[in-house]
């Protein structure tokens, strides 16, 4: 129930759709016949006009991004004993409709995973990702995509434990550990997208493992700077951006993560 109501909330808070949500919001109640009416409609539409200002001038999206991306350093240990690789976003639709796989941040997350299993030969390898929602039977699981990628660009994916239910990074930590059995004497990568690092790792120590950053995928480069803007871009870093510190304060709150801040 937890997971599917995170998904509802998330719908709507993110910050296009908030915004959006104080426009459409403010508008209807300007066309209202009450004074207070107008009033609140006036305060929601200049309040969501400065914000879109905000983040078409400024690189806000970029300033809330960095905290989480700088959050842990790649400092990897001299031995582990093996590497987690999250997935996130393979495109089960579109790889199904162009007759190949597809994914997209998890690219880069492939690529470090080839980096590190050539620098630890002797590394278990293990992916964790299923379907984020429910699809129906037939559809090539995230999992598969996965197989299919590194495959390609060399990862042994002979030596790989594919975890293939998990929907969240929670389950991820979970069921990856129901597979696997690590304990505290054994040193594990994780390895996924800086920005989501913090909330991988309070939740993969909340599990029972030891794990070691190996963060990937940065969006910013990692100083506050006032740089040229791209809208889009902002939207889209802002929008990662509240999703982690939503997740980190939620996942904190029902005892996922280990600390409200890993680090």
């Amino acid at each position: 129930m937890a997971f599917f109501l995170s998904k509802v909330l998330w719908a709507f808070l993110s910050p296009g759709c908030l915004l959006a949500l104080m426009l459409a919001g403010g508008l209807a109640l300007e066309a209202a016949s009450r004074a207070a009416w107008k009033k609140t409609g006036r305060i929601l539409c200049v309040s969501a006009t400065f914000c879109l200002a905000a983040i078409a001038i400024l690189p806000v999206g970029d300033w809330a991004l960095t905290p989480l991306e700088n959050r842990f350093a790649f400092d990897p240990p001299d031995r582990v004993d093996g590497i987690v690789v999250l997935g996130g976003d393979e495109e089960t639709e579109i790889s199904e409709g162009r007759g190949q796989p597809v994914a997209l941040d998890s690219m880069r997350r492939y690529v470090m995973l080839k980096d590190m299993e050539r620098r630890y030969p002797d590394a278990k390898l293990v992916f964790s990702g299923g379907f984020a929602m429910r699809h129906p039977d037939g559809h090539i699981p995230p999992s598969d995509i996965a197989d299919l990628i590194m495959t390609d660009i060399g990862v042994p994916t002979n030596r790989m434990i594919f975890e293939k239910n998990s929907r969240n990074t929670y389950e991820n930590a979970v069921f990856s550990a129901n597979l696997v059995h690590p304990n505290a004497s054994q040193k594990w990568l994780l390895v996924t997208s800086a920005w989501h690092m913090p909330r991988a790792m309070g939740c993969f120590r909340q599990a029972g493992w030891n794990v070691f950053a190996a963060p990937t995928g940065y969006f910013t480069p990692g100083t506050y700077q006032l740089v040229p803007v791209r809208f889009e871009k902002q939207i889209r870093n802002l929008t990662l951006a509240a999703h982690e510190y939503v997740g980190l304060l939620s996942y904190w709150l029902m005892g996922r993560t280990s600390e409200l801040w890993p680090g």
